[in-house]
């Protein structure tokens, strides 16, 4: 079957968030005016991604060793003003029921699990799977206790408080009983889903330069982008003549070919052939070129194209979550439209969930009826300064402001950026969405 997609995070206590929820769609677009709390709402998911990798807290959140550099302002950033931790959940769905999770981290005086609960199917029924947060005697540990099926008192020992017990199960469980087969298979299920999460966040200066062929797996800033392009060329020569069509879609001038050429090294860099005007380099291409061509392989490839590192479990179906901050940066108003066949089409060959911000007006009235679904508001609250999320569909006046313009327009004026709530016309909103 394909892979188990992650159907929200829950930002209970992260950043400027104080009990919000994420839902997340085949297409999730996040919007909302600057510092509503957008890039927080996407750090929520970043962190529990780098947590779920098994790494201790420290290193997953504020290395510098890694590619993608320390998560936005680092630890002591993903806690609330006036806290000393920070709590976050998600939920995965699952062919036999969902899987939840739920994560509480201390940061001062020291870092650590402070809590740690998994829920998920099992043959009786929903259980919690694995309730973390006893202390040791041990100072490095925290006890948790796991369900086994078995009737009693479920099991219990120390793990590491410097990183998740969940990541930890497959080695301290045995699975003996068909219980804790069930707690093991949920784990690694939920870290399955969570390392499948891809924040695409392309450089274009680190793109103009040569890169070893064999580098081909698309990293997070796409500074490799000329190797993963040749791979599509070797690989998949089907999929390399549609990006070139879709590259033609977005030059101002003919192209007529897309080239991988070669150094003396055998390193490769990407070259537009124009014709008359002969090759163009990568290192002379536009921001906004390499930024579709990065985009643009990612979609094409799903997971398989990109740097995901290693799952946690090969016999479990990696999805994709791809992050986009931004989509329209660099890329004229009329791809719009483009760009987001290219995701819904991405959603639908590769079991591709993507999860976008924007502000552009051309993007945002390109969705559809079906996409508002999974348009989500970024506001503040006025009185508390805290982030809300709330979906498109559900805010007060949406029938009637979308009667008066395109998404786009509404967006622009403002119309939707209220926190106030009340009785909607239901009839006017099945109209819009093409429901009635």
């Amino acid at each position: 079957m394909t892979g188990h997609a992650i159907e929200e995070v829950r930002l209970t206590a992260f950043k400027s968030f104080h009990g919000a929820v994420l839902p997340l769609a085949p297409l999730t677009v996040l919007i909302g005016r600057n510092s509503s709390g957008k890039s927080n709402a996407l750090d929520g998911l970043e962190v529990l991604s780098r947590l779920a990798r098994g790494d201790d807290i420290s290193e997953a959140l504020e290395s510098r060793r890694s590619a993608a550099g320390p998560v936005r302002g680092g630890l002591s950033g993903c806690v609330p003003h006036g806290s000393d931790r920070f709590s976050l959940g998600c939920t995965v769905s699952t062919e036999f029921g969902p899987i939840t999770f739920d994560v509480t981290v201390q940061v001062e005086p020291e870092v650590r699990i402070v809590e740690e609960r998994l829920t998920g199917p099992t043959a009786s029924g929903i259980k919690t799977l694995l309730a973390s947060g006893e202390p040791s005697r041990h100072p490095a540990h925290v006890v948790a206790a796991w369900h086994n099926g078995k009737p009693g008192p479920n099991p219990r020992a120390p793990f590491r408080k410097d990183r998740l017990a969940t990541s930890q199960l497959a080695l301290r469980v045995a699975g003996e009983s068909e219980g804790e087969l069930h707690t093991v298979w949920a784990g690694a299920t939920l870290l399955t889903a969570l390392t499948g999460v891809f924040h695409l966040d392309p450089v274009p200066h680190l793109m103009r330069q040569y890169v070893p062929a064999r580098d081909s797996r698309l990293r997070r800033t796409a500074e490799n982008l000329s190797a993963a392009v040749g791979n599509i060329q070797r690989h998949t020569p089907e999929l390399f003549e549609l990006l070139v069509n879709l590259l033609r879609g977005l030059a101002d001038h003919d192209v007529e070919r897309l080239a991988v050429t070669k150094s003396e090294l055998g390193d490769v860099m990407l070259a537009l052939d124009e014709g008359g005007l002969g090759l163009t380099p990568a290192r002379e291409m536009s921001d906004g070129m390499l930024r579709f061509l990065a985009i643009t392989t990612s979609l094409l490839t799903g997971g398989d194209g990109l740097d995901l590192g290693t799952a946690p479990s090969p016999e479990i179906e990696r999805s994709l979550t791809l992050v986009i901050e931004e989509l329209e940066n660099g890329l004229h108003p009329s791809q719009a439209a483009e760009v987001l066949r290219l995701v819904r089409q991405a959603a639908a060959d590769n079991a591709t969930h993507v999860l976008i911000t924007t502000h552009s007006p051309a993007l945002l009235s390109a969705l559809s009826g079906d996409d508002h679904q999974g348009v989500i508001v970024c506001s503040r609250n006025r009185t508390t300064g805290a982030s809300l999320l709330t979906r498109l569909t559900e805010l007060d006046g949406y029938a009637t402001a979308m009667g008066a313009g395109s998404l786009g327009d509404v967006v622009t004026h403002g119309r939707l950026m209220r926190e106030e709530r009340g009785k909607q016309d239901y009839a006017e909103f099945d109209r819009l969405l093409g429901i009635g």
